[in-house]
């Protein structure tokens, strides 16, 4: 966003609206908190209209407002979407990509896909940022987030990816100490290790080859969130844990973790690539979820 874009008033709004706050958007434009006010009063008294609350630091839209950025935000994109076709950006991907994925997915497997797409496409300038969490794609001005789990927002186009098959797991020194479990149930006798701590509360379900349901309820253990130290601390004996397959291919293969239960399958968690919906899709934007669609399938254990 500059000052010397002929929407920058229209577009300095939009992200008050998305970001919550005049400052934010003075961080992330580098400019003053006065100079983005001052944009916005000014949009204001053209309009005759109040179309922001501003109360302890956070900016909230009023009803006027909100419809005045629902609207906006089309038409803008509209715009955005003729612009960029005579820029030659329709067809020929270039621009800034920006991406975003879970950390360890991300360190894993994102960040060289990243580059591997910069390489085919030098035209293209590619930023990644890495998440624990779900982050808002809109309000932090993303393109593209690669995201394993249910999807909740409505609001944005998704493309499944694969799934995301999970594999219940423990090292040999561990087993040697505490036996190696032979039925879902005997899983409550042991140490597990968690991936969130609401997950010490959450029931974990397995299913047979009949596709029985087998509930287990897991309390003891450690918490850690992030999916590679988890590995590592299940490498170390710490415990059992239901993670990712794709996170402990090379363990298992090396025989540093055992699978436990194979006969037992836990429920897979999907994977997808989500955009923001528009009038006009940018090549970048296009190009880079066809080819992360092909990468995904040649990850080892996915």
């Amino acid at each position: 966003m500059t000052m010397q874009d002929p929407q920058a008033g229209f577009r300095t709004f939009l992200r008050v609206i998305e970001l919550g706050s005049i400052r934010a958007v003075a961080r992330e434009s580098g400019l003053e908190p006065s100079s983005v006010s001052r944009s916005l009063s000014n949009l204001e008294a053209r309009l005759s209209t109040k179309l922001l609350e501003r109360a302890q630091g956070r900016t909230r839209p009023t009803d006027t407002g909100l419809a005045y950025y629902t609207r906006l935000r089309q038409l803008l994109a509209q715009f955005d979407g003729l612009e960029a076709e005579v820029r030659g950006e329709k067809d020929v991907p270039q621009g800034l990509l920006r991406v975003n994925a879970s950390i360890d997915f991300g360190q894993q497997h994102v960040a060289d896909w990243l580059l591997d797409f910069k390489q085919l496409h030098p035209a293209v300038d590619v930023e990644l940022t890495l998440s624990a969490r779900r982050i808002d794609l809109v309000a932090q001005g993303l393109d593209v987030a690669i995201r394993i789990g249910r999807q909740s927002d409505s609001s944005l186009m998704i493309r499944k990816l694969a799934d995301n098959h999970r594999v219940v797991v423990a090292a040999p020194s561990y087993l040697e100490k505490r036996g190696t479990p032979q039925t879902p149930a005997d899983l409550e006798e042991h140490d597990h290790i968690f991936f969130l701590p609401g997950n010490r509360q959450q029931s974990q379900i397995l299913r047979d080859r009949d596709g029985q349901a087998h509930t287990v309820q897991r309390t003891g253990g450690i918490t850690i969130d992030a999916i590679m130290a988890v590995v590592g601390a299940v490498k170390r004996g710490f415990g059992i844990h239901t993670g990712p397959r794709w996170a402990f291919h090379d363990a298992l293969e090396k025989g540093e973790v055992v699978e436990l239960l194979p006969d037992y399958e836990v429920e897979p968690m999907p994977m997808y690539i989500v955009w923001a919906p528009a009038v006009f899709v940018p090549a970048r934007i296009r190009a880079f979820i066809d080819f992360v669609a092909e990468k995904v399938r040649h990850v080892p254990g996915l």
